[in-house]
């Protein structure tokens, strides 16, 4: 009688192993970096609870835990930006069936005007962070369909925020786009393009090297600012004072951000941080170098 329980337990175990875990119809809704946590939080509202793999941290070197891949193995959904950015990551969303991952680059649709082609920092635009709303609140409703039009109608309300706030930035930013703009790299084309601020970043996406050419371009244009990320460090400070540009911070990544902050706090910090050094360079004379917006 014994011998039988125990085979019973044994072909229990086996077909158990072999159908594998049963896939959550709640669970998770992970995300790669903070700011798409932001944006998602939109969609999902307080029903499905939204993480961000990489809190702090460089999304292009980050490689997951050992509890990292057993949340990605149990998440309803992954959302990613894509190899260009999360290149270690991608190791590991190789492994996760195609239905469970949303892979933002792989869509079209973006705003790249006045951005580099290769910035792969979509989330600092506003409208193109309506479009990753609408591509979760999507992805959600296909596997949620009982919660299918919440997340649509919130996909809706977001984008119409998100209009508001995009015209609210570039009129923010629209009167220095005269300044010289210097940034450590090309991650901020879609903050500062739309308005048609120009911005020459002294490496490219993948951090790998500094524009020789660039730093040539930035010398002597004038009074300007060269923008960093967060920590301030002496090497960039000291890369401002040679070209003589003053020197701020950005958080691109919400790193610094309170826990309880929403996407428009980190687009409104972003344009106070940035005008902390814009609002410094004097009206410049006409045929002069400097000029400042004087919005307040």
């Amino acid at each position: 009688m014994k011998s039988a329980k125990r085979f019973f337990v044994v072909l229990l175990l086996i077909a158990v192993t072999a159908c594998g875990e049963p896939r959550p119809q709640g669970g998770e809704l992970l995300v790669s970096v903070r700011p798409l946590a932001l944006i998602a939080r939109e969609i999902a509202g307080p029903e499905l609870p939204v993480r961000a793999l990489i809190a702090n941290g460089d999304p292009h070197h980050y490689a997951p835990t050992v509890a990292d891949r057993a949340a990605l193995e149990r998440a309803l959904l992954v959302v990613w930006v894509g190899p260009q950015l999360e290149d270690v990551l991608a190791k590991q969303m190789a492994l996760l069936p195609e239905e469970r991952q949303l892979q933002l680059l792989a869509a079209d649709g973006y705003e790249y005007a006045g951005a580099s082609a290769n910035d792969s920092h979509l989330w600092l635009r506003p409208r193109n962070a309506a479009l990753i709303a609408a591509q979760i609140a999507e992805r959600l409703a296909q596997l949620q369909p009982q919660q299918a039009e919440v997340y649509r109608t919130r996909a809706r309300d977001f984008s119409r925020r998100m209009a508001n706030l995009q015209k609210v930035l570039e009129r923010a930013l629209w009167g220095y786009r005269d300044v010289p703009v210097a940034v450590t790299h090309d991650a901020y084309g879609h903050f500062f393009g739309p308005a048609g601020v120009k911005t020459l970043a002294l490496s490219d996406s993948s951090f790998s090297r500094r524009g020789a050419k660039t730093l040539l371009e930035l010398r002597g244009v004038g009074d300007g600012c060269l923008f960093g990320e967060v920590p301030a460090n002496d090497r960039d400070r000291q890369t401002a004072a040679n070209l003589g540009l003053r020197y701020a911070t950005l958080d691109p990544l919400a790193t610094d951000l309170p826990a309880d902050a929403d996407y428009p706090a980190l687009v409104e910090q972003l344009l106070a941080d940035a005008r902390s050094c814009l609002a410094q360079i004097p009206d410049r004379p006409p045929g002069g170098k400097n000029k400042s917006s004087g919005v307040e």
